[in-house]
């Protein structure tokens, strides 16, 4: 491993790691681990291929959170029109420099919520990932938040969302899925197996079973994924249905 760069980063010190063997980059901040890139671009997260592939109806996408920017890489390599908002605008300069984000996408500086309070574009698909050391998803995903962002989702429009849950059945994570999918869209959670902190996808759809496509995703991901599970959360938003797995994808739920 080699360091390739290190900065002062609002969250903590930055540093960019290479493993000189493969050419894999590592995005690290603080104690957040950020971004984990092959040198297509390509991600080596899982959550991020699963937000991919719940994407990739889209065509207008709307990114909120970039980090390494390995999302809107992925997308706009498939031909889609994307824009990432992020309040920091250090994080596109380091995703272009080190992590081959391609110029051509579209970057705005601004917290996300002030965006799409203000913002006449709509969009088809829509993809959230942020967070931080002191992060709380309760006050930032309120209600204008949540209005804001059903405003700028086109009708038949999708969502994907990255969010970090420690119960599994935790009524917060239940309540935003429903929210984001509002009266229009059918919601699904999918989360990491075993983990005490674990990331969870909200996912929100106008078709009626959740569909993900394995033939575009390297093997281990595919691997790593079918220990998934899928889980539709509850109208009113106490409680989930119970999971079940996910599978290597193709599956339907």
């Amino acid at each position: 491993m080699r360091t390739l760069g290190v900065f002062d980063g609002v969250n903590g010190t930055i540093s960019i790691i290479e493993d000189k063997a493969t050419g894999a980059r590592r995005y690290y901040e603080g104690n957040a681990f950020q971004s984990h890139a092959l040198p297509t671009g390509t991600s080596c997260f899982t959550y991020v291929h699963l937000m991919d592939g719940l994407l990739r109806e889209a065509s207008n996408i709307l990114l909120l959170g970039c980090a390494g920017g390995t999302l809107a890489t992925m997308l706009h390599r498939q031909g889609k029109t994307v824009t990432v908002v992020d309040r920091n605008p250090q994080s596109f300069a380091l995703a272009r420099d080190y992590f081959w984000m391609p110029k051509e996408i579209r970057c705005q500086t601004a917290d996300f919520r002030d965006f799409v309070a203000q913002t006449p574009d709509r969009f088809d698909g829509i993809g959230i990932d942020v967070g931080g050391p002191g992060f709380s998803p309760e006050a930032v995903f309120d209600g204008p938040a949540l209005l804001a962002l059903r405003r700028v989702l086109a009708r038949n429009g999708r969502m994907a969302m990255n969010i970090l849950v420690e119960d599994g059945m935790d009524p917060f994570t239940a309540g935003l899925a429903c929210s984001l999918a509002g009266p229009d869209l059918n919601a699904w959670i999918i989360e990491e197996a075993n983990e005490s902190e674990r990331n969870a996808i909200i996912a929100c759809a106008p078709e009626d079973r959740l569909r993900l496509e394995p033939r575009s995703m390297p093997a281990a991901i595919a691997r790593d994924v079918s220990s998934w599970f899928v889980r539709r959360p509850q109208p009113g938003a106490a409680k989930s249905f119970p999971r079940a797995p996910l599978g290597l994808f193709g599956r339907s739920v």
